[in-house]
Parts: C-alpha cells; structure tokens; sequence
C-alpha cells in the first residue's frame, strides 16, 4: 500500500539542501559543495575589484564590470533572503520568528545585508562620485563573509569570546604602560624640544611605537631622563607586549584540540538505524 504526503517534505528536505549549501557546503551534495565554492570566489573577486577605480574603466572592460557587480549584488540578495529562510535550522532551539530576528541582527546577518544593500541602493538611485567611493569601501565587508568557510576565521573568534577576559585585562595593562609612559616622557622633554613633544598625545605616539617596537625614529628622546625612561618602557614592554600572544597561542591551542575531540567523538558514535520501510522514499511517498 502506498500513501503519498503532501508537498510538505519535499519543501523540508530542499530547505535542508539550502541549509547545507550555506552553511556546511563541505559536508553538502556535490551541488552544495558547488554553490559554497562559487560563494567563496565571488566573494574574493568582490573584494579584489573594490580597488579598481570607477574612472579607470573603459569600454567593454567597464561594462563587463557593471554586469558583474549587478549579478554579484543579485547573488548576495538571494543568499540573504535564503539564510533568513533557514535560519530555523541554525537556531533551532528558537521558533521560526525568532529564529529569523536573531540571524537579521546577528553581526554576521548585518553583514550579510551590507554585502548587497548599500549596491542595491546605489544601482535604484543616482549618487555622487563620494556616494560611490563610499559604497565600495562598504562592499569591503563580503571578504568578513569568507569567515564562515574557514576554520582559521572562525577559531579566532572563538578565542576572542573565551579568552576575552584575559585578553581585556592584558590590553589594559598595555593601555596603562603607554598612558604612564607617553606622560613621563612629555614631562621629560617638553623642555628641551617643545617642537617635538608638543603635547601628551605626541609623548602616547612615541611610547606606542616603542613598545611595539616599530621605532619610526621622527620621535626620539634627547636628555638623560628621557632615555632613561625609554630604556625602562622597552624592557618592561618586552614582556608586556608578550602576554597578549600568550594568551591568543593557548587559546588557538586549547580551541583546536576541542575540535579535534569533538570531530573525533563525532566519528566514534554507531551509525543510526536503517530507514524502515515507513519512511518517506525521495518522491514523498511512504511505501508500507
């Protein structure tokens, strides 16, 4: 016997489709895994043509250009008004509504919406040559889309939320070093080269490049004092300047060595049952 269901799963299972494509394109069909590549290479073209000047085309080149801009601006649309579709299935423990909400005004849905909006504006509506110039440094954040297909991107911001205590804690310690530092040495030079250390921000200017140890060498300290207290500021920044990269190289480490378990744990668990019979076949049928 042979009952048929409605148009209700075939309509779950390509939003399934839909959802692999986006989100895990590696682990999708072969055409999933096609569309998230295509995403990733039109994103990186996006990103290398917001360089190229507007006045620097010419003839076919410009229009070949336009076309470009206007399919990549119609692509990115889609994918916006896709992932809203499925952003039931990233949050699922959210209702549909609030599922949706949540992507929209996540930081990476306000991406997903600036990646076309601003060009779609600028294709309805004519605008000046700064309009323009603006829309395409906005067009620089499709490259923070790329973030979702790698690991690396990704790992980083996982450190970022689980280290940021650490990390707040370690920039305030660079921030007080620099603060101290910039007013110490305006006091000991302002003296004797006013020109030079004409105010405190110039004395924050000199302590930041020297901490980082970029030593630009159009700031430099003359009297003794004023050395003396360099020579203190680049020993004590020595290690400083260390324990931020101490704290990203073992939240890097601890992150990838969780991954690794949890793909490996995720390898370990028994395949599920074979379907049954009642299940639904691909065609929507569920045959008893």
């Amino acid at each position: 016997m042979i009952i048929k269901l409605g148009n209700k799963s075939h309509t779950q299972s390509f939003k399934q489709r839909v959802y692999a494509s986006l989100e895990t394109p590696m682990s999708a069909r072969p055409l999933g895994k096609a569309i998230g590549l295509a995403l990733i290479v039109l994103i990186v073209l996006n990103a290398l043509l917001v360089g190229v000047p507007d006045r620097d085309l010419e003839g076919q080149f410009s229009s070949a250009i336009f076309i470009f801009s206007v399919f990549s601006t119609v692509v990115f649309a889609l994918e916006y008004v896709c992932r809203i579709w499925v952003a039931d299935f990233v949050y699922p423990h959210l209702s549909s509504v609030r599922a949706r909400l949540r992507y929209i005004f996540s930081i990476m849905g306000i991406i997903d919406f600036l990646s076309f909006f601003p060009a779609l504006f600028l294709l309805a509506l004519p605008a000046s040559s700064a309009v323009n110039d603006a829309v395409r440094i906005i067009r620089l954040v499709r490259l923070i889309k790329i973030s979702r297909y790698m690991r690396g991107l990704r790992s980083i911001g996982q450190v970022f939320v689980k280290r940021r205590q650490e990390i707040i804690a370690a920039f305030m310690v660079l921030a007080l070093l620099a603060v101290a530092s910039s007013v110490l040495m305006y006091e000991a030079e302002h003296a004797a080269q006013p020109e030079v250390f004409d105010n405190v921000l110039t004395g924050l200017y000199w302590a930041v490049t020297t901490m980082t140890s970029t030593g630009y060498g159009d700031v430099v300290s003359i009297t003794p004092l004023g050395r003396l207290i360099g020579f203190v500021v680049m020993v004590i920044s020595i290690a400083v300047v260390a324990i931020p990269a101490g704290i990203f190289s073992a939240g890097f480490i601890e992150e990838f060595r969780s991954e690794d378990a949890d793909n490996n744990s995720a390898g370990d668990e028994p395949a599920g049952d074979e379907p049954s019979g009642d299940e639904p076949s691909g065609d929507g049928v569920v045959r008893l």
